[in-house]
């Protein structure tokens, strides 16, 4: 083996002890090669007490189906009991939202309460045709969508915050891309995802090198989920106090120094 030069050596030492490496700013660079495979489809999303849902239900008489559709102001967005309201504070909407109770249902306009938590919206939207269909309506065309699918991103990213996503499909690198990507500092070897569903709190990992991370449970996003992206050591010297910063350096030159003294021994 050809032996590294002693110059060489110290760079090498020092890049390692102080540098952020490019292989850790880039995705996708760990594992099998990319090949192109076929798409399962992601399992539906289920609804959840206090999403906001969009009932719209219409047939060929305008009139017939006007009641199930009466806008309502969005400040009534929390009594789901007096009707819907839509997502947009202060306007109106003739495409009312519904708030799922705590107790998973919704209250709509002459067909009464209706289970909707546990559900996916085909599987409410169908449920809202079986009881309107005949007995009040005709053939109706109905059309259930979600309306506050949010999420939080924390951490080393551009933009943390809360976000929200007008769809029922995201996925982990639209949410990242929502927040500006990660910093230079961030881990991304360790995507940290919390979920709370069926009344137990989930943890899921993510390493964002992977090129199997399509495969991953946690690729989709559910509602409410929250992401962290913790910071890498080289974070301390850019925000570290004087102190630390001095320890942070001196720590690589005192290594640097005893390789010299073992080196020229």
């Amino acid at each position: 083996m050809k032996p590294v030069p002693k110059t060489g050596l110290l760079l090498l030492i020092l890049c390692t002890q102080a540098c952020i490496q490019h292989k850790t700013l880039v995705n996708f660079n760990e594992g099998p090669a990319f090949a192109d495979q076929n798409i399962q489809a992601p399992p539906p999303l289920r609804l959840k007490p206090d999403d906001l849902i969009a009932v719209s239900i219409q047939t060929l008489d305008p009139v017939a189906s006007a009641p199930f559709n009466a806008g309502i102001p969005a400040t009534n967005a929390g009594n789901n009991n007096a009707g819907g309201a839509n997502a947009n504070t202060g306007s109106q909407n003739t495409q009312p939202g519904y708030l799922i109770d705590p107790n998973g249902y919704i209250n709509l306009p002459l067909l009464g309460k209706i289970q909707a938590a546990g559900l996916s919206t085909a599987q409410l939207r169908d449920t809202i045709y079986a009881k309107a269909n005949s007995r009040y309506l005709n053939e109706p065309i109905v059309n259930v969508r979600l309306l506050n699918f949010r999420f939080t991103v924390l951490g080393e990213v551009t933009h943390a915050g809360n976000f929200s996503f007008n769809g029922e499909r995201l996925n982990v690198l639209e949410a990242l891309g929502m927040a500006g990507d990660v910093t230079i500092y961030g881990n991304r070897e360790d995507i940290l995802i919390i979920r709370e569903t069926n009344g137990q709190r989930l943890y899921g990992h993510l390493n964002l090198h992977q090129r199997d991370l399509f495969l991953s449970p946690f690729w989709y996003l559910q509602q409410n989920d929250l992401l962290y992206i913790a910071p890498t050591k080289n974070k301390i010297g850019a925000t570290a106090d004087q102190g630390t910063k001095i320890l942070q350096w001196t720590f690589p030159i005192v290594t640097t120094i005893s390789v010299l003294i073992n080196l020229f021994r």
